[in-house]
């Protein structure tokens, strides 16, 4: 009887250490996975103090109106209202004076692509676009017209998507490409976007836009 007690103590005194063991391991990982949830909260902001702190040097630029226009310019080229217009009228060039009625569609997949891209990662990561700075004098006010999310900027997307459309269909050599940080400094300087949004959107468009072009060369179009 005394044996059958003394199993029954040390079956309990094994489950109880076990039980023990099971638990400080579950809290061994959860502190694990807080010190990891810590290091990359941290991290991040840390980066998105120096990306504030980068574009706070072309928040507070103010140009002569010459330059100022000639930015302006750069800041809307890539608006998709704009770049549906630019590719009509490549269009309707390329139908009437060479008789290919289909030379845009594939420059049209990307633009659709990227925009596409463009509005699922700003309602993803949800970045609150840069505050106007009341105290700089800026003569056009490109960002009351900006209603949604900051993280990646769209024009720096679409710029590099030109370049690489540009490259590879209207044989512009890498022209193009020259565009994209005049368009990035633009929607900086209009308070439309930080310096980190435009250098991750023509890092995107333009991945993305390259991952497009040798897909859609099968097309026979």
């Amino acid at each position: 009887m005394s044996d059958v007690l003394s199993q029954s103590t040390d079956a309990d005194s094994s489950l109880i250490i076990l039980d023990n063991i099971e638990q400080f391991t579950l809290s061994e990982k959860d502190e694990i996975k807080n010190k990891k949830t810590c290091f990359i909260k941290n991290t991040l902001s840390k980066i998105d103090l120096c990306d504030k702190k980068i574009s706070y040097y072309v928040h507070t630029l103010e140009l002569n109106k010459i330059l100022e226009t000639i930015i302006f310019i750069f800041a809307r080229l890539f608006n998709p209202d704009i770049m549906i217009i630019f590719y009509i009228l490549v269009l309707l060039y390329q139908a009437i004076f060479n008789k290919n009625y289909f030379f845009v569609v594939k420059p049209l997949i990307h633009l659709t692509v990227t925009f596409i891209l463009s509005s699922i990662l700003k309602y993803s990561i949800k970045r609150p676009r840069p505050e106007i700075n009341t105290n700089v004098k800026r003569i056009h006010n490109l960002r009351k017209k900006e209603k949604n999310f900051s993280m990646p900027s769209g024009d720096s997307m679409q710029a590099a998507n030109f370049a690489i459309v540009a490259l590879f269909y209207f044989n512009i050599s890498f022209l193009g490409f020259l565009i994209i940080p005049f368009v990035m400094f633009a929607r900086i300087f209009y308070f439309c976007h930080y310096f980190f949004d435009t250098l991750v959107g023509a890092l995107i468009g333009g991945g993305v836009s390259l991952g497009l072009v040798f897909p859609l060369k099968k097309l026979n179009l």
